[in-house]
C-alpha cells in the first residue's frame, strides 16, 4: 500500500494544485465536490538508491477536492491566501519525495555492509562489529510552506515555492521553481513542465549519508552544502467520454552532481510516470 501511495505522490508532484485545478476546469469538473478517478495501465518509479528495486503498478488512484480557498490533490493540501486571474499565493503542504525511495521495496532491511561500501574493502578496517550494524531506515517527511504563481501573457505559469519539514524528521527545507504550460490540440490537452528543486543540507544529509553503525567499512565523506535537481514533466489527456479518458504522465528528474557522489546513489537520474485509461467517478 505504501508503494502505491508513493507512486501517487511522485507522479502528481511537479504540477501544482492550481495547475491541476485549471486542467480540471477545462475538463468541466466542478468545484466544491470530491473528484476521484482510477487509471488502469502501467507505470512506476525508477529508484536511484543503491541495491533497491524499481516499483511498477498496473493501477493509479487519484482524488482531489477544491473549493474557494481549500484544495486537496492526492496528498498535497493547501489554502489560498490570495488569488486573481493571473496570480495566486497559497499556504501548501506535500510529502517530500526522497523518503519514498527508502520505502518502496523494503530497503530498510538492507545493511550498508552489503549495499554500501568503500572503494577498497580488503584494506578497510571495520568500524563496528557486523552483529552491531543497524539497518538503513529513513522516514517520510511532510513539507509545509508558501507557494506563489504568476501566469504570463503567453499562458506560461511560473511557480515559486519554499517549504520546510514540519514532521521533525530532518528539519530541512526545499525550494522549487517550476514553469508550466498547457497546449490544446482539438480535444487533446498536453502539458509541459520544467523545474528546478533546491534541497537543503539537513535534508540531503539525513536521507543520503551513511551512519557509522550502518556501514561495515569506512566510507568517504562526500560532503555537500546543498543539492539542486532538475526535472522535465509531460502530461497528456484525451477524453473518450464523460467518464473515461486516456492519460499519460511522465517525469524525468536529473540529480545534483554532488548528490550522485553519495555512496547510496547509483543513478544520476530517474523516471516516474503512468499511462493508461482513466475512469472518473
Amino acid at each position: 500500500m505504501l508503494k502505491l501511495f508513493g507512486l501517487m505522490c511522485l507522479v502528481s508532484m511537479g504540477a501544482n494544485a492550481t495547475v491541476q485545478d485549471t486542467l480540471k476546469q477545462q475538463q468541466l469538473i466542478k468545484k466544491s465536490t470530491l473528484h476521484a478517478s482510477i487509471t488502469v495501465g502501467v507505470g512506476g518509479i525508477q529508484n536511484p538508491v543503491l541495491n533497491s528495486k524499481n516499483f511498477i503498478s498496473p493501477i493509479l488512484p487519484n482524488f482531489s477536492y477544491y473549493d474557494d480557498n481549500w484544495f486537496i490533490d492526492n496528498f498535497a493540501v493547501g489554502y489560498s491566501l490570495f488569488e486573481k486571474n493571473n496570480f495566486y499565493f497559497d499556504v501548501a503542504g506535500r510529502f517530500n519525495e526522497d523518503g519514498f525511495f527508502f520505502k518502496l521495496d523494503g530497503i530498510e532491511k538492507l545493511f550498508a555492509a552489503g549495499s554500501v561500501s568503500g572503494g577498497f574493502k580488503d584494506k578497510a578496517k571495520p568500524l563496528v562489529p557486523e552483529e552491531l550494524l543497524t539497518p538503513i531506515d529513513r522516514d517520510l517527511s511532510y513539507l509545509v510552506g508558501l507557494s506563489s504563481g504568476y501566469v504570463l501573457s503567453n499562458g506560461l505559469l511560473v511557480e515559486l515555492s519554499l517549504m520546510h519539514d514540519i514532521t521533525n524528521v530532518h528539519n530541512g527545507y526545499e525550494g522549487q521553481l517550476n514553469m508550466f504550460k498547457t497546449f490544446r490540440f482539438g480535444e487533446s490537452l498536453f502539458g509541459l513542465e520544467l523545474g528546478v528543486t533546491y534541497k537543503s543540507l539537513d535534508l540531503i544529509e539525513y536521507y543520503y549519508t551513511v551512519g557509522r553503525t550502518e556501514g561495515l567499512v569506512r566510507i568517504p565523506d562526500y560532503h555537500s552544502e546543498k543539492a539542486v535537481n532538475y526535472h522535465l514533466k509531460a502530461s497528456y489527456t484525451y477524453p473518450l467520454s464523460d467518464s473515461f479518458s486516456v492519460d499519460i504522465n511522465v517525469k524525468h528528474t536529473w540529480l545534483d552532481s554532488d548528490l550522485v557522489l553519495k555512496p547510496m546513489i547509483t543513478d544520476n537520474a530517474y523516471f516516474s510516470g503512468f499511462a493508461g485509461i482513466t475512469y472518473h467517478f
